[in-house]
């Protein structure tokens, strides 16, 4: 069993208040025979020192990132620093944080860090939660089929590091009191660990009927649409993509065996008409597009909260919305935060303990029509893992 524990602090100028806030929350006293946590914060909790002085006052692991904004019941902003504790008699864990990773030798670092943190655990981890950096070099993509080729194919959860700014500039990846930004943090559960997971993107009524088939392809690279350019297979149905202008338009991809299709959002259009894309293009997956509405991101927020409450589980929830939905709900962007607030603020099965944090791409694991499930990535979605 697992339990978590949450906390926040706004207090960027006062470190030791914050620091006081952060460990008063926590209630250390009450932690079991293992722990481990994950943080979530504002670039100036990092530059300022905040995090590593907060390290060195707690008696686990972490691991953690910088993102536009995040939240826990306690409070939400984008000026704050969240942290959620991982605590239990029976389930293990271990946190590692890779060497920068380059564009060659990323595979080579990931496997060693796996096999580092591997080792420190009593048996094979069930479970692998996950921070990656944000890397124009390296794409989300690559870096999940790195792990999910070291780890052999155990479930894996997490997103991506972002900023205030949106990009890569102070956006890091934490582990401890060390931030990078170029390396991944990996945080292993060993034990039994079973938790429920939970991805919505688009509403049903924004994805278009027409589907077409994916007809050539290499790897994340869209090459054709039913024999046709992508760009131009997009032309002609009505969505004129901009060159050298980014796009919130996705790409909403059934993956064999699953009903449910996943939302890719479009990296780079280049001169050939192929697309570069957020997640793998399978040749004979159906793919369709979507609309991203300030109604649709709201509602597909509720369903996640919703689909949550209703799994019955409440040890805690881990929700790595996109940064997109962020954006999108200017001038309101506190909107999401809000409902799920008021969604898992209630009392007996409607309390979940949830740490929130706007991500630069999402991983979740999607289940097929067997039940098996698939590691992958997402763009524009909620993503939740549910204790």
């Amino acid at each position: 069993m697992i339990q978590m524990t949450t906390a926040y602090t706004t207090e960027i100028d006062e470190p030791e208040k914050g620091i006081d806030e952060i460990l008063e929350q926590l209630n250390l006293k009450s932690l079991k025979k293992h722990s481990a946590g994950v943080l979530a914060c504002h670039f100036d909790f990092i530059d300022e020192g905040f995090v590593a002085e907060l390290s060195k006052r707690l008696p686990f692991d972490f691991i953690g990132m910088t993102t536009i904004a995040n939240a826990t019941a306690q409070g939400h902003s984008m000026y704050g620093l969240s942290m959620a504790v991982l605590t239990s008699d029976e389930v293990s864990f271990s946190t590692v944080l890779t060497e920068p990773l380059g564009s060659a030798d990323y595979g080579e670092k990931i496997a060693g860090a796996w096999a580092s943190a591997r080792g420190q655990l009593p048996g094979d981890p069930s479970l692998l939660m996950t921070i990656i950096p944000y890397l124009k070099y390296l794409s989300g993509s690559i870096m999940l089929e790195s792990l999910d080729d070291v780890c052999g194919g155990i479930p894996i959860w997490g997103g991506a590091a972002t900023s205030v700014d949106v990009g890569d500039t102070q956006c890091c990846v934490v582990r401890n009191g060390v931030a990078s930004p170029a390396g991944l943090a990996m945080l292993l559960l060993q034990g039994s660990v079973n938790p429920e997971f939970v991805f919505t993107a688009i509403p049903r009524q924004k994805i278009r009927e027409s589907v077409g088939v994916i007809t050539e392809s290499d790897g994340c690279l869209l090459k054709k649409i039913n024999n046709q350019p992508a760009w131009k297979y997009l032309e002609n149905i009505g969505i004129n993509l901009v060159k050298q202008s980014s796009t919130s338009m996705p790409f909403m991809v059934y993956y064999e065996g699953n009903a449910e299709p996943v939302s890719l959002g479009v990296y780079t259009i280049n001169e050939d008409g192929s697309l570069l894309c957020g997640g793998p293009m399978p040749e004979g997956a159906r793919i369709t597009t979507g609309e991203i509405t300030v109604e649709g991101i709201i509602s597909t927020g509720e369903e996640s909260v919703r689909r949550i409450l209703q799994s019955n589980r409440h040890g805690g929830a881990f929700l790595f919305p996109c940064v997109t939905r962020y954006v999108m709900l200017a001038p309101n962007q506190g909107d999401e935060m809000k409902l799920v607030a008021k969604m898992t603020g209630g009392s007996g099965e409607n309390k979940v303990p949830h740490l929130m944090s706007y991500c630069g791409g999402e991983i979740c694991p999607v289940r097929d029509e067997n039940g098996k499930l698939h590691n992958r990535m997402h763009n524009y979605s909620f993503s939740a893992c549910v204790f």
